[in-house]
């Protein structure tokens, strides 16, 4: 009878966690200054090689894509083997069984 609940609850921990990591990836980084020595000579290393944070991100933006819909394409694909070897297996035990 609670088993409904206990799927809701998951759902909505597992969107959320989901739309929390979305939103971590997908924010700009904070634009500090640093104080460590170490950290300055990167800081300024990295905006040396990054002169467009733009450009930078529409290209991380388009990998991601390309990466997702490869990720989807892959998951569709078996996904409809999947089925079709649950309905032909399905229909194997139903002719043995005599329905």
């Amino acid at each position: 009878m609670g088993r409904w609940r206990t799927t809701l609850m998951f759902s909505l921990i597992l969107y959320f966690a989901g739309f929390i990591t979305a939103v971590y990836v997908l924010a700009p980084p904070p634009e500090t200054a640093y104080d460590d020595e170490g950290n300055d000579e990167y800081y300024a290393q990295r905006q040396t090689q990054v002169d467009d944070t733009g450009a930078c991100s529409q290209q991380r933006i388009a990998a991601m894509r390309a990466g997702m819909d490869t990720v989807i394409h892959f998951a569709e694909e078996h996904a409809v083997k999947a089925i079709r070897a649950l309905k032909t297996r399905i229909a194997q035990q139903r002719q043995t069984s005599g329905q």
